[in-house]
């Protein structure tokens, strides 16, 4: 009998032939894939490629190296990710898809070895594994497609002649719309989300681990862990090494830097 993500015909006991149930597996990004923040990793690569002015979206990208840091507070995606749209729209799609190998490649320097294992073990299962976050679909494809994920649910900015208009194209894939975002791919896809499994570090997506049978919290933030306890989930914690730590706070001084060097400038 499968366990695994593909429909297979058993016979039961009455001689019927019977459907088995199709099994999916979502896995947010940010600290459960990848243990910092891909919307700052997005934010510093723009920054650096001269697509994002600091003097206009400063304050979005510190709170996501704040996120990158120690852990998503309330709303700070739904703050940083439409600001960030804001300031791309103008430039053509073809710049950001010039970022995506370097930050793809960042991202899987700092992919959960353990994470990764357990992507593997419910491949082999015949699973079908989907990678799910807020951040911008052009980059989330490409580290599925890395990965070995069979898709991706992400943020799609609104694009047209091949340029960002800065508005969104579909609803923005958070909180709530992470949620809604699988259980349209479920009835598409045939998938039964009481057997389902969902991975997540944050409150935030707490509707997302709602919707599957199996939900499990990674490293959860404090919300999360007290939600998790209270219900009884799966709780795993991974290992945060010492020197990825300083790997990430590394962002956060370099655009200190050069944000205070450009606030001097203009004295």
């Amino acid at each position: 009998m499968s366990d695994g993500g593909t429909s297979t015909s058993t016979t039961d006991l009455s001689g019927s032939r019977t459907s088995e149930p199709r099994i999916a597996v979502f896995f947010d990004l940010d600290r459960t894939i990848i243990e910092g923040s891909s919307i700052s990793q997005f934010g510093f690569a723009a920054w650096r490629a001269g697509i994002i002015d600091l003097r206009h979206a400063w304050t979005e990208i510190g709170r996501a190296l704040l996120f990158g840091v120690i852990g998503e507070s309330k709303n700070v995606a739904d703050r940083t990710v439409p600001k960030l749209l804001e300031t791309i729209a103008g430039h053509s799609q073809a710049e950001l898809m010039e970022l995506r190998e370097p930050l793809v490649r960042a991202m899987l320097d700092e992919a959960r070895p353990e994470t990764l294992r357990l992507l593997r073990l419910h491949a082999r299962m015949g699973r079908d594994c989907y990678l799910v976050s807020a951040s911008a679909i052009e980059i989330v494809q490409a580290l599925a497609d890395e990965l070995g994920f069979a898709g991706a649910i992400a943020t799609e900015a609104e694009v047209v002649d091949g340029v960002y208009t800065g508005r969104l194209a579909e609803p923005f894939r958070h909180g709530a719309e992470k949620a809604n975002a699988i259980a349209e791919l479920a009835a598409a896809e045939d998938y039964d989300l009481s057997l389902s499994f969902a991975y997540s570090d944050s409150y935030n997506d707490l509707a997302m681990l709602e919707l599957v049978g199996i939900p499990v919290v990674v490293n959860p933030d404090r919300r999360l862990a007290a939600v998790a306890y209270e219900r009884g989930w799966p709780v795993v914690e991974f290992a945060h090494p010492y020197h990825r730590l300083l790997q990430r706070l590394r962002i956060p001084l370099i655009l200190g830097a050069g944000f205070l060097a450009g606030r001097l400038s203009r004295r």
